[in-house]
């Protein structure tokens, strides 16, 4: 992935090039704001999946199905999801 922002000081601050962001009536477009949104998306959609396993799950046990491959691929979802979340809070994401 080619990176388009730039450290400006001291790490806290971001620039992009005025190619990658464009301004308009509505706010912003351009490269840097989709990839940001796709950023958002992702997260989202982690947490929404983080919320729906569960109760997949809870209906699997439910039924004695503890042992199936779905049981254990969902469970295997919900950590993976989880350690990208932690990934994305070590980084200020959330």
């Amino acid at each position: 992935m080619e990176r388009l922002t730039r450290v400006l000081g001291n790490n806290d601050f971001y620039i992009v090039d005025n190619l990658t962001v464009n301004h308009d009536l509505n706010g912003y477009t351009g490269e840097a704001i989709t990839r940001l949104a796709k950023f958002e998306n992702i997260y989202e959609d982690l947490i929404a999946s983080q919320i729906q396993i569960p109760k997949e799950l809870e209906k699997l046990r439910n039924e004695g199905k503890t042992k199936t491959v779905r049981f254990r691929e969902l469970m295997v979802n919900k950590m993976t999801n989880a350690n990208i979340i932690n990934l994305f809070k070590t980084y200020g994401l959330e």
